[in-house]
């Protein structure tokens, strides 16, 4: 069995060292090419909750490098990379070749788009890691993957062999509900990125203010309407199920009082991290927005579901990123007005 991961640097890095530990023929795409001779010399280093060490494996600079024909291919670079990575390995994938995304947003359907309905499989990554600098990866924390097929007719037998070499890295989960998994992650991801992004706040800062708790509801709630109108069941993730903080429009005081709690419950042990759109706002980088809160703007947009406060804030990231607006707490202000 042939596996290429395609960027390795905070998701990519810790699962391409397990494979290659484990005797996995995996090769590396890293679009750092001055990584390339120490990937394959010395190797990616790996620390953290993991026993530091250095782990060498083969790699290349692009995927136009690539040799083989893969049967598995892992996409663990930025969301805004995915489309023109699936469209770059195309030739390099077998009619039984399957290829599983790792983004933190919602990017299933698009490179379905690409390569077909059959061969991806959706993952939601439920553990933390920080790139350090290029090709030294700091994993913060375990967790568990979720995997499974977008589509009733995909390679079964491809699902099976992508959880055994997950779980060289963390334990997996497999589902026939992919889509409820992702838009529950994509029910935290997008209020947490959305907030922080706007407001240069950290998600202790977010937990802690009345008001930003309760964007962080709405903006969740949005997207539960658009889950009940496809039909598709969000789910319980560790003890958290998104449905205890959605609005209901008809919320008692003591509702209220538990949903607020439930957030601050949630990001207490994250209260000094910055969100990653807010790191790629801050470092001028394009952001993830378009496949976060974007995406539940879109969707909204093809259903006839209104979505003001994912509008609102995909609108601000925009103008953040075009140089219009700076990132400051009274950007809130504009999701607060009427």
């Amino acid at each position: 069995m042939r596996v290429v991961v395609i960027g390795v640097g905070a998701i990519g890095g810790p699962i391409a060292v397990h494979l290659a530990e484990n005797e996995v023929d995996v090769t590396v795409v890293t679009k750092y090419p001055e990584l390339v001779d120490l990937i394959q010399r010395k190797g990616l280093k790996l620390l953290g909750v993991e026993t530091e060490r250095y782990v060498s494996m083969k790699a290349v600079s692009s995927v136009d490098q690539l040799k083989d024909q893969y049967d598995i291919v892992f996409l663990a670079m930025k969301a805004t990379d995915v489309i023109n990575a699936t469209k770059a390995v195309l030739p390099f994938l077998t009619n039984d070749s399957v290829v599983v995304t790792l983004q933190n947003g919602v990017v299933e359907d698009d490179v379905a788009e690409v390569i077909g309905k059959n061969r991806v499989i959706g993952a939601v990554v439920a553990w933390t890691s920080t790139m350090v600098q290029p090709g030294v990866i700091e994993r913060t924390s375990d967790g568990f993957f979720i995997i499974g097929l977008i589509d009733s007719m995909g390679n079964q037998k491809r699902l099976k062999e992508v959880a055994q070499l997950l779980e060289f890295c963390q334990p997996v989960r497999i589902t026939n509900n992919i889509f409820g998994a992702l838009y529950t992650k994509l029910a935290i991801n997008a209020a947490n990125n959305g907030l922080g992004a706007i407001s240069g706040l950290t998600l202790g800062e977010i937990a802690n203010n009345s008001q930003t708790r309760h964007l962080f509801m709405s903006i969740g709630t949005e997207l539960s309407f658009i889950a009940n109108k496809l039909g598709i069941q969000l789910i319980k993730m560790g003890k958290f199920h998104p449905q205890d903080i959605f609005l209901t429009g008809s919320d008692s005081p003591v509702a209220m009082e538990k949903k607020h709690q439930i957030i601050k419950d949630i990001f207490s042990p994250y209260k000094d991290v910055k969100v990653s759109t807010l790191q790629s706002l801050e470092r001028g980088q394009r952001s993830e927005i378009e496949y976060l809160n974007g995406y539940i703007v879109r969707k909204g947009k093809e259903l006839g579901i209104s979505t003001p406060i994912n509008s609102e804030i995909t609108r601000i990231v925009k103008e953040i990123e075009a140089g219009k607006r700076k990132i400051s707490p009274d950007n809130l202000l504009d999701l607060l007005l009427p």
